[in-house]
């Protein structure tokens, strides 16, 4: 999302792209760009190549797990009062719900006439919150099973490959920077993956609600039985010490929406069928998740301000680090090539050895390079796979300091829609997600 510059970002429905909106030119002193290596002719790319890796995204989160998340954003977002109070319990007065489907309406029509400004820099907090609902739900559901993949891989480390110097779990604050992560997706789908691994599990809630399913209704879970046993012995030898740090950066103002669904998170008041296994709240402990928003433009960032916002005001000893990039990367580049690749090695050099890079945008993204006029006057431009200008920024010019763990140019995320209820109104329902998805380690 705009935490960076989001330039031509659209609803689509098969590649599931988030619009965003651009932020205004601004003069800026220019900055010294660290040398670069010859861009040369990028290589053909097998669509469905997968290489090798120790990250397993087999196992998506369990159903009942992904509709407490849709109750999560259905609360927060969909009425005009929140759950606001200190303790997460909600208003007392009777909220008014969004007009979802006029506001969803409102944003196709400037995504149709590419303003993104009106529909992203310059929106009010109900346009936002109608985008979130629309789009970042579905996303939400796509995106925990791919951050149960990595946070499972950081927490447990694999023999056969690089591992992060530091596990989750063990006294540890694990930091995540969703760069683009403003509309909410990515806080939301993180507390899912967090509480479905075992790290954040109230586990005698999680034997009442056990209890409590009657004989169809175990039928009915019988296929995430495992799932849960696992999740509660691993909750047992939790330790109290380990905590989630979220940080989102955006170019829009999505202030609101990060604060309504922080609470609405920790809270209990989400409601949720009695005979379900995942109860609310999302997460338990309140002081294990830390949420924090910043509006920030990512290209306009100088070295020290971009460490400020990748590594915070306090980095523990033991933290572990992930700074994604979810349906963004290929828009900075297609903002400005030289730009964003001057982000990449800004990044890099912020970066102690053990951080991930996850990178997840639509499967077949270009980008567009200006070569300048032909002999005809007519202006020349050559178009790059997002990956090939990844890899040529993170692997040739970085020589040395990144060590590509996973990649696959394209991969789908199913939802059951048959399983799960969102209604939220017209215009809003779920979708299928396609991706690329590639994740590197400073080394």
């Amino acid at each position: 999302m705009p935490g960076f510059r989001q330039g031509n970002r659209r609803a689509d429905r098969d590649t599931f792209d988030k619009p965003t909106g651009k932020s205004k030119p601004q003069q800026r002193p220019r900055q010294k760009q660290p040398e670069r290596k010859q861009l040369n002719e990028p290589q053909t790319q097998s669509p469905s190549q997968d290489e090798d890796g120790p990250i397993d995204f087999s196992t998506p989160i369990p159903i009942s797990l992904q509709q407490l998340l849709l109750d999560v954003f259905k609360t927060a977002l969909l009425t005009q009062s929140s759950i606001s109070a200190t303790d997460g319990s909600a208003d007392s007065e009777e909220p008014a719900p969004l007009d979802v489907k006029s506001l969803i309406q409102t944003i196709k029509s400037h995504l149709y006439q590419r303003d993104f400004d009106a529909a992203f820099a310059d929106a009010d907090s109900d346009l936002l919150r109608a985008y979130a609902l629309r789009w970042s739900a579905s996303r939400a559901l796509g995106y925990a099973g791919i951050f149960k993949g990595v946070l499972g891989w950081m927490r447990n480390g694999d023999e056969t490959s690089v591992k992060p110097l530091r596990k989750m779990g063990e006294d540890s604050n694990t930091r995540v920077v969703c760069l683009g992560g403003g509309a909410g997706a990515e806080i939301v789908a993180l507390a899912g993956a967090w509480r479905d691994l075992g790290l954040e599990i109230d586990v005698d809630s999680l034997s009442k609600s056990a209890a409590e399913v009657s004989i169809s209704d175990q039928k009915i879970e019988s296929a995430e039985e495992d799932q849960s046993n696992e999740a509660e012995k691993t909750a047992k030898v939790e330790t109290k010490s380990s905590s989630l740090s979220i940080a989102a950066v955006d170019i829009a103002d999505w202030s609101s929406v990060v604060e309504r669904l922080s609470k609405t998170i920790i809270s209990s008041d989400v409601p949720f069928p009695s005979t379900s296994r995942h109860k609310p709240p999302l997460l338990a402990r309140s002081e294990t998740l830390d949420v924090s928003f910043r509006r920030a433009d990512l290209l306009a960032l100088g070295e020290q301000e971009l460490k400020d916002v990748v590594l915070g005001q306090t980095v523990q000893e033991s933290s572990s680090l992930l700074v994604t990039l979810m349906f963004t990367l290929n828009e900075l580049f297609s903002t400005s090539m030289p730009k964003a690749t001057g982000f990449l090695l800004r990044l890099t050099e912020i970066l102690s050895p053990g951080a991930i890079l996850l990178v997840v945008d639509s499967p077949g993204s270009y980008s567009s390079v200006k070569l300048g006029k032909n002999k005809d006057g007519e202006l020349q431009e050559r178009k790059y796979p997002m990956k090939f200008l990844l890899d040529h920024a993170l692997i040739s010019v970085a020589e040395g300091k990144w060590e590509r763990v996973y990649t696959q140019d394209s991969k789908w995320w199913r939802r059951e829609a048959s399983r799960l209820r969102y209604e939220v109104g017209e215009g809003a329902g779920l979708e299928d997600m396609r991706f690329q998805v590639h994740i590197y380690q400073r080394i």
